[in-house]
């Protein structure tokens, strides 16, 4: 119980579902330990009440955001040989990846991938694939919110979503709550992807990046739907809509062909 909550920073209620305690007897035992509150040191709830919000229909709002985490050395990295070691130095030069994210608001649904950058041509060409993927999901994309990056005031990004006819918002300076759905799917695939094990090679660590994400769309549980999974969610309304809304939503987009994605 205490290894799912230092390793994967689950709170009470996800806990007692996997281990089929109560909630109370989980919360009481983590309690005890002195683990009990999962948001303490988390900047963005520790000094403020947390307000939740949820759009009521599937593409209503969809977060994008970007990651941005190091690449792994041949032979693997500090969490493999440790740190300050001579011959794992940071002047391998393993550069950085950025991991760009589509969620959408409702369902928590993701589509991702995997990038050498974070410019303006790879947001924009990243939105048309995302857009499409959601369309083959029954997603119409009304909305996107990002952050105030430089790639996302471009006008290419603006053109992008222009183009699948999507309103563009922007979060409030220096407030990532705004976007905070998809701020927490980045904290969950740090804790259960990126170092979840001490990987030898970034490729290694790469090509296990669709089967997390196929992982988190199709079985992980999620809390805030009820502990139903995104895909099953996004099944539920798709299932209530009429054939023609379906057809016209796989019309809407086709899948551009995905460039220099890495998974």
């Amino acid at each position: 119980m205490l290894h799912l909550r230092n390793k994967r920073r689950w709170g009470a209620d996800r806990i007692a579902l996997e281990t089929r305690l109560a909630p109370s007897t989980v919360q009481n035992i983590l309690n005890q330990a002195g683990c009990g509150r999962l948001d303490r040191g988390d900047r963005a709830t520790n000094h403020e009440p947390v307000v939740r919000d949820q759009r009521d229909r599937p593409g209503e709002l969809i977060h994008v955001d970007i990651k941005k985490i190091a690449g792994i050395p041949a032979g693997g990295g500090w969490q493999l040989h440790g740190r300050g070691n001579a011959d794992h130095h940071s002047r391998t030069k393993a550069g950085y990846r950025y991991i760009h994210t589509a969620l959408d608001d409702r369902t928590r649904l993701v589509y991702s991938e995997i990038h050498l950058d974070e410019q303006r041509i790879t947001v924009a060409a990243f939105w048309q694939r995302a857009a499409a993927w959601f369309a083959l999901h029954g997603i119409v994309c009304e909305r996107v919110i990002t952050d105030n990056g430089a790639c996302y005031k471009s006008r290419k990004w603006h053109a992008a979503c222009a183009k699948t006819g999507t309103t563009v918002k922007k979060t409030r300076p220096y407030r990532p709550q705004t976007n905070g759905k998809v701020e927490r799917f980045h904290r969950i695939l740090l804790e259960e992807w990126a170092y979840i094990r001490a990987w030898t090679s970034d490729a290694e660590r790469t090509e296990l990046y669709g089967a997390f994400i196929h992982f988190y769309n199709h079985h992980r549980p999620h809390g805030a739907l009820g502990w139903s999974t995104p895909a099953a969610t996004a099944n539920t309304f798709r299932d209530n809509l009429p054939g023609e809304h379906n057809e016209h939503v796989r019309q809407r987009c086709a899948i551009p062909r995905r460039g220099t994605a890495q998974w």
